[in-house]
């Protein structure tokens, strides 16, 4: 058996680097500092006409709104709104380059993958209304609950912090695919990746802040890793699938889930932690649904696309329906909670299920709002099989 120290020996040695004087001679012999040294200025940017070319724009003043100055404030008042075509450059919308720009291979340039008329205003409201885990919980009013109410709560919220760490993971690796012309899209999705970490924080805390503890973890995550890694899986194949995946199908359900949890909360603490968590969420399936509508209306050869969406619509409806809805732990620990201790399971049972009706109502009306009709092909059942 090899060594874990010989294993490291083993690693292939790393390229020669000058030391820190060679170093500072390469600088000392570059052409630009020589000229500097010698009070000789480039001043190429500082001099150049604002016509995009190697400045972009001068002049312009953009004048706040009444909640502040907003993306739509600069917008309005430089013009720089997106046109359907990215450069591929590195550079900010309408700013100028060097005089021979590096070219970028970003992996998402058209307006139609990433658009929705609703992402700058949700931006804006994502940064407005970003709240603590840590202080605007009002954790010094908890109050005690029969024990396997807790133990319940303790589980769903397991289960939560489960979904949640997986939106960020799959959500957060888009960042770098979108060409930086779209800043809106880079923004919109790093702000939803605070959201999804700080829903991750309120609920891990919620289950340590009352006597509780961690429940079991539920194994999805390898059902949907099958590949080498979650870009490999189909469901996360291209934007277009992973933001109906994953805003649509996947957070449309567990908006379902947090209003459930509002619904039924004991506490005022529990029913606050779920009413924080809505708004954000509901903000994330905003954006799904117009982004969906828009590339509908955009997109190139639409018919090919709706049809793989149908696909992809169908496996992510009987993924959710198999591993979430069905599954004993979250179908259990709400059954508890709805019928308030595990006596009442089998009236807590029904309350449940009327969830799930609700769940499947709203998203079929949601994505038919969106010129995308499943009412005939959707693989959620009208009622659970329970």
């Amino acid at each position: 058996m090899v060594s874990t120290f010989s294993q490291i020996r083993e690693v292939p040695a790393f390229a020669a680097l000058p030391t820190k004087a060679e170093f500072v001679e390469q600088l000392n012999a570059d052409e630009y500092a020589r000229r500097v040294r010698n009070g000789d200025f480039d001043l190429g940017w500082f001099n150049a006409a604002p016509d995009g070319t190697r400045w972009g724009q001068w002049g312009v003043r953009a004048q706040p709104s009444r909640r502040g100055l907003t993306l739509m404030d600069i917008d309005k008042a430089s013009g720089l709104f997106p046109e359907a075509f990215a450069p591929p450059l590195a550079a900010p919308r309408g700013g100028g380059t060097e005089r021979e720009p590096t070219t970028v291979n970003w992996g998402i340039n058209e307006r139609w993958e990433v658009w929705a008329e609703n992402l700058v205003p949700l931006y804006e409201e994502a940064c407005s209304r970003q709240w603590s885990a840590t202080e605007d919980i009002e954790w010094s009013r908890m109050e005690e609950l029969p024990p396997d109410m807790e133990r319940a709560l303790c589980q769903f919220n397991t289960f939560l912090t489960m979904a949640e760490y997986l939106a960020t993971d799959v959500l957060a690796s888009w960042i770098p695919k979108f060409n930086t012309y779209f800043h809106e899209i880079k923004l919109f999705l790093a702000s939803q990746a605070m959201d999804e970490a700080r829903h991750t924080e309120v609920f891990r805390k919620r289950i340590f802040a009352n006597g509780g503890g961690l429940g079991q973890a539920i194994n999805f995550g390898s059902q949907l890793a099958q590949q080498s890694s979650l870009a490999d899986n189909i469901l996360f194949g291209s934007w277009a699938f992973t933001s109906y995946g994953v805003h649509v199908v996947f957070e449309g359900a567990i908006l379902s889930m947090f209003r459930f949890g509002e619904f039924l909360g004991k506490t005022d603490v529990d029913k606050q932690i779920f009413r924080m968590v809505m708004q954000d969420e509901a903000r994330h399936v905003a954006y799904g649904t117009l982004h969906l509508k828009y590339m509908i209306e955009h997109a190139p050869d639409v018919e090919r696309r709706l049809e793989e969406l149908h696909y992809l619509a169908s496996i992510s409806e009987m993924f959710f329906t198999s591993f979430f809805f069905l599954h004993p732990t979250t179908l259990e620990a709400c059954a508890i909670l709805a019928g308030e201790g595990v006596d009442g399971m089998d009236k807590g049972l029904e309350v449940y299920k009327a969830l799930y009706r609700k769940m499947r109502e709203e998203y079929l009306m949601r994505i038919k709002q969106a010129g995308f009709d499943r009412t005939d092909r959707c693989m959620y059942p009208e009622e659970l099989p329970i």
